[in-house]
């Protein structure tokens, strides 16, 4: 997927004619049926929730640029591919200011090791895991957006019906 400019646009465009005061950027890095997901520090805001890697889009940088340099930061992984859009949320900072985040699906360069940053933890966390995490409803919604819940039937992206069949053999 190809965040365009005109895309970008109607996002931004969409939240700004919300009210919106800030955009914020969400990652799904996937491993399989399982997810990336990171915990906030114990004395940090909402501490001890798990969450997306996710920040804040600054002044004068696209949504793909803020994607990248937020899962870089957080996770020390790099973005391959903006993989789709998985639709957004949105919040009360802690200043209480309104926040939408844009989530989007992402594939990452390889895995080497989980590198914190802003968090005290992570766990790639299969759909089973969630009812036992501590994750908001926002974020649980994102997880089960239908595109991914595709990935976790066996169906490949972008294709519909049952799970993925073999070839037929002979």
């Amino acid at each position: 997927m190809v965040l365009t400019p005109r895309f970008q646009r109607e996002l931004l465009g969409t939240a700004s004619n919300a009210g919106v005061a800030r955009v914020v950027v969400g990652a799904v890095v996937r491993r399989g049926v399982r997810a990336l997901l990171l915990r906030r520090k114990h004395d940090d805001f909402m501490g001890g929730l798990y969450e997306l890697p996710s920040g804040v889009v600054e002044p004068g940088e696209t949504l793909e640029e803020a994607l990248n340099r937020e899962v870089m930061e957080e996770t020390g992984l790099r973005v391959a591919e903006i993989e789709g859009y998985l639709g957004y949320f949105d919040y009360a900072s802690r200043g209480g200011r309104t926040t939408r985040q844009l989530n989007f699906q992402v594939a990452v360069c390889d895995f080497p090791c989980i590198s914190l940053s802003e968090h005290d933890a992570f766990i790639w966390a299969e759909p089973s895991d969630l009812d036992r995490l501590r994750i908001s409803r926002a974020v649980r919604q994102v997880l089960g957006h239908p595109s991914l819940r595709q990935v976790n039937e066996g169906t490949p992206p972008g294709q519909t019906g049952g799970p993925a069949q073999s070839p037929p053999s002979g």
